[in-house]
């Protein structure tokens, strides 16, 4: 069996914690409860873990460096004047910023009340920001040439106390710090690397659950935005300053921050764990992973990649329908490349611009791969590595390139790399830092503050010098500094015309000059200017858009031979206003040459959708046109997937939409895909009632379709039909709705040959609704695998979105011995009772087994009637309570949202899962209140719950909602249905007991309830 974890400082090989007594005594004082303290006593470290060997001095460990013929390695720094070095930044002198994670991994001053199967942690309280609340060891040093030597002399620290801080960079005034849930700014007006001032929190909400995996790797953009990137093991919900909406994300992204407009945003998603980040000279996005196989993920802007859907959560976009891969590679395959730089410095040999220089601290290596185009992405090719040592203590977990053109690296120095352990043995007495140069090579460090510097000065080290560290910052320091002066515009488009200048084009972006000159930049030979511009363009929702710059991009999308070009303009598109990208997208849609690409059909697809609601008659009128269903990429990229897109989305408008794109269908290949998308997006779920005009198109289609008799032929038993249905539930290249409806069907053919593939369906990416029909099929085999798959498969491929996770508990409640392996995982809290919705707690009770029944009581006590004396003093308290006062009705609608919408409707919200409430006599107390506080004592006739006990045990719970004379068919609370051979069912028995649960008001103060109360009696 294969195990990967993701890391900054992660795994690879399994294996067992030694025991460390001392660790363990202090390690325990972090936590909250008996539970947790368990866990740290007692959880099997895995991984990489402590050796119990002496680390080797500094110069000693220098000498046993492999180095690259041509290169030299020397120290720049090490214990005890650093520990656990874990990010490099420079500033606008030179001077090199050091953070220092000596905290991690547990935060100071908090309490960790709850671990997950993944060691992900729920701790007691949010840490204050500094310098409040309990300090931690954390800390920034700065190092600095005093003498002109090209050798950092002096070092000191400048921020100490920090509590989990990951990295640090210096500009636009201050001192800006990712210490999560914090990105601090620490005020620095004359740049003398001594805050001003406390720092101020910028933004809040990053998550802290695993701190292996928190906000990181901060980095200017040429374009001015701030970026940095989530872990692949935590959360954020993170308020936009600039327009107060909630950003809300789990694992792995890319965010940025423009400290001008205040404007947050995810720049893009998925990849590994990403713990580096790189952006190059045209200012394309970069990072590491801790994925094999590879040396990292491109990033266009607004796009998706992969990621491990079950443990890190999903995309923010439930509609992306399909995401990035990593980079392709040829060459070393081991484990990861989880820091990655490009390097642009200009001391190294000139073929060296451009090559990636990645860091693997599992295998103590530093690699070199050329980067390579391919299509509108990369891919990598190995060359020998740049260092290398058998020293397991040698963990480089930082590569960057200096502003002397050296390659610096972070050396945390340890041998244990593993995070999969609660116990913190890691050796935080030392750490080193190298830099990599051409022997015989005596690099200068600069001599210029460019924070001091001239518009001429600037300008000069932008354009001549050799460094991209430099130019980058000469060309931030431009704008910050407010050089602007004369025909600034005009000398800088001289610059972008003449030299193809990419930082002459940023300072266009900056200076806010790009709408007016766009023509020029556009006319550029060079694609990597054209890209830019666009991106650039793009970059500020608050610039107008013009019509003759539409025009312009419009024409380059239908004419350019770019693809990188093509690939710029349609991640731009998804950041347009509606109006002003259905042009655009018309244009990239009539090509011809464009769907083969790796890239560029999904990006226009995210296009397409970012538009499908907010630019719903654009988009409706290009997909009427004849000419866009001549376009391969629409009909085979974007047909279905719009579709499916609007009604998935659900509500009369988007229906109505679906019913248009069926209208516009040219012909019966181009219905069939429409169709898909329509039963992709209702596959594996109940569909609601739909409106007339899709209806009719529905109706239609079916009356003129045929079926292709595999599934017939297994229902008459042909086993032949049997096996190639196998092959074609297995294959990813077959009809998406046919692998549904056939896996659907192995659930009643009753022949265990069928579970292997079902099985195997688990482990897929992104197939939510094939793998909740998996999950359906596979409840019908009492295969003992089936538990240990699903159960092993629970935090990894089988997402908590779409009702995947909850299918499997209720698959895993409905027998004895699968609901107690389920309870298992419960009581470690690999799952959560939490998660753990009502009606699979009551099909667990419907066992009547006393090992159940205890686990019910202890980790949902709610659910437990309570005694009918002790129902009636409850009601008679909260009637008194909501007699006694008004309340307020748009408060209490929260309540109604959060407490019942999820079964329940009210004046048109909620769902119909339950009754309507709307016509109820709403303004009676003696009606509500009963109903609520013992929701049994009343069941309304169509909303039973049926109990079908089947002849192999195996229970069943649902709305009974069709029967025949062969089937009965149950309907659970996420709108699935079961079909239930008759010839099957032991017994079919209407429950006593109410699906709603009977402690729902729980929790709730008496202002509250008048709330609720209040807008309940509306």
């Amino acid at each position: 069996m294969k195990v990967s974890f993701p890391s900054l400082l992660v795994v690879c090989a399994i294996g067992f914690s030694p025991w460390v007594p001392s660790a363990l005594s202090q390690d325990t004082d972090v936590a909250g409860n008996d539970q947790v303290a368990d866990i740290i006593k007692n959880y099997g470290g895995r991984g990489t873990l402590s050796d119990g060997s002496d680390p080797t001095p500094p110069e000693e460990a220098l000498k046993g460096f492999r180095v690259r013929e041509g290169f030299e390695i020397e120290l720049v720094a090490s214990e005890p004047v650093i520990g656990q070095p874990l990010h490099i930044s420079w500033d606008a002198k030179g001077r090199m910023w050091v953070t220092q994670y000596l905290q991690y991994q547990f935060p100071a001053g908090l309490k960790i009340v709850e671990y997950d199967d993944h060691l992900r942690a729920q701790f007691d309280k949010m840490p204050e920001p500094p310098p409040h609340g309990t300090k931690g060891a954390d800390k920034i040093t700065v190092f600095e040439d005093t003498t002109g030597d090209g050798v950092y002399d002096s070092h000191r620290d400048v921020i100490t106390g920090l509590n989990i801080a990951t990295s640090v960079v210096t500009g636009a005034g201050g001192i800006w710090v990712t210490n999560p849930p914090y990105l601090l700014f620490y005020p620095d007006a004359d740049g003398d690397a001594n805050p001003d001032s406390d720092p101020e929190v910028v933004l809040s909400g990053f998550g802290m659950e695993d701190t292996h995996s928190v906000m990181n790797s901060l980095k200017w953009g040429p374009d001015g935005w701030l970026y940095g990137v989530n872990g692949s093991t935590t959360t954020g919900s993170v308020t936009d300053p600039a327009t107060g909406n909630t950003v809300e994300w789990q694992g792995q992204m890319v965010w940025r921050y423009h400290p001008t407009t205040t404007k947050f945003e995810i720049y893009a998603e998925g990849g590994g764990n990403t713990f580096s980040l790189e952006i190059d000279s045209a200012g394309r996005v970069f990072s590491g992973t801790n994925n094999g196989n590879t040396r990292g993920m491109y990033y266009p802007h607004g796009s998706y990649g992969r990621k491990s859907w079950g443990k890190h959560g999903p995309l923010t976009n439930p509609y992306a329908f399909g995401f990035f891969e990593h980079m392709k590679h040829e060459g070393d395959d081991r484990r990861f490349a989880q820091t990655f730089c490009i390097y642009e410095g200009g001391l190294f040999p000139e073929e060296w611009n451009g090559k990636i220089i990645a860091g693997n601290s599992l295998h103590n290596v530093v690699w070199v791969s050329e980067l390579l185009p391919d299509g509108t992405t990369f891919r990598t090719v190995d060359e020998e590595p740049l260092v290398e040592s058998d020293d397991r203590w040698f963990r480089p977990v930082f590569t960057g390139v200096g502003p002397d053109g050296c390659v610096y690296i972070a050396d945390w120095y340890d041998t244990r790399l593993s995070h999969v352990r609660p116990v913190d043995d890691w050796h935080k007495d030392s750490g080193r830092i190298y830099r990599v140069k051409p022997k015989g090579t005596s690099p200068k460090l600069p001599e210029k503050d460019l924070s001091k510097e001239s518009a001429t000065d600037l300008i000069e080290t932008f354009t001549d010098h050799p460094n991209w560290v430099r130019r980058k910052r000469a060309v931030l320091e431009y704008a910050w500094q407010d050089r602007y002066d004369g025909d600034w515009a005009g000398g800088m488009l001289g610059l972008v015309e003449e030299q193809q200048s990419h930082e002459a084009l940023f300072v266009l972006g900056l200076g806010e000059a790009l709408p007016g000159t766009l023509s020029s930049v556009l006319s550029s030979t060079d694609p990597t200017i054209q890209a830019a511009g666009i991106r650039l363009l793009g970059n500020r929702s608050d610039q107008p858009w013009s019509d003759d710059n539409v025009a312009m991009i419009a024409n380059l999308a239908a004419e350019d031979p770019s693809a990188a070009v093509i690939a710029e303009i349609a991640s731009t598109a998804k950041q347009m206003p509606p109006e002003k990208a259905v042009p655009i997208l018309t244009a990239l849609l009539t090509r011809g040459d464009l769907a083969e690409d790796p890239h560029i059909p999904l990006l226009i697809w995210w296009a397409v959708e970012a538009h499908a609601e907010e630019g719903r008659e654009g988009i409706l009128v290009l997909a009427a046109d004849s000419e866009t269903w001549k376009s391969q990429l629409f009909r085979e990229v974007i047909a279905e997937r719009l579709s499916r897109r609007y009604c998935m989305a659900g509500g009369e408008d988007n229906y109505l939409s679906a019913a248009r794109l069926l209208q516009t269908a040219p012909d019966p290949d181009a219905q069939k895909r429409l169709m898909t998308g329509l039963q992709l997006a209702f596959q594996g779920a109940t569909i609601p009632d739909l409106p007339a005009a899709l209806t009719k198109e529905m109706d239609a289609y079916a009356a003129n379709s045929e079926g292709s008799g595999l599934s017939l032929a297994i229902q008459r038993g042909d086993k032949e039909a049997l096996k190639n249905a196998l092959s074609v539930v297995a294959s990813s290249a077959s009809d998406p709705v046919e692998r549904l409806e056939l896996a659907r069907l192995f659930g009643e053919v009753n022949d265990p040959v069928v579970v292997p593939t079902l099985l195997k369906l688990l482990a897929l990416d992104q197939e939510s609704a094939l793998k909740r029909v998996a999950l359906q099929s596979l409840a019908n085999y009492d295969d003992p695998g089936i538990p240990t798959t699903i159960l092993a498969r629970h935090g990894r491929t089988l997402p908590a979105e779409h009702d995947v996770r909850s299918t499997a508990h209720r698959v895993l409640a409905g027998r004895v011995e699968w609901a107690k392996q389920f309870l298992a995982k419960v009581d470690l809290a690999h799952i959560k009772a939490r998660n753990v919705s009502t009606d699979v707690v009551q099909l667990l009770a419907q066992h009547k087994d006393p090992e159940i029944d205890s686990a019910v009581h202890k980790h949902w006590p709610g659910s437990v009637a309570a005694s009918s004396e002790e129902n009636q003093k409850e009601i008679a308290r909260i009637k008194a309570i909501v007699s006694t006062g008004e309340g307020d009705a748009e408060a209490g609608k929260v309540h109604f949202a959060t407490r019942c919408a999820s079964c329940h409707q009210l004046f048109g919200e909620g769902m119909n899962i339950g009754p309507d409430l709307t016509p109820y006599e709403r303004g009676n107390l003696d009606f509500w209140i009963p109903g609520i506080v013992d929701p049994s004592l009343e069941l309304r006739e169509g909303f039973l719950q049926y109990v079908a006990t089947m002849k192999d045990e195996r229970i069943v719970i649902g709305m009974l909602k069709e029967q025949s004379p062969q089937t009965v068919t149950l309907q659970d609370l996420a709108g699935q249905r079961s079909i239930l051979n008759r010839s099957e069912v032991k017994s079919l028995e209407a429950s006593p007991v109410s699906l709603m649960p009977p402690a729902l008001l729980t929790g709730l103060s008496d202002e509250e309830l008048r709330d609720l109360f209040a807008y309940l009696r509306k």
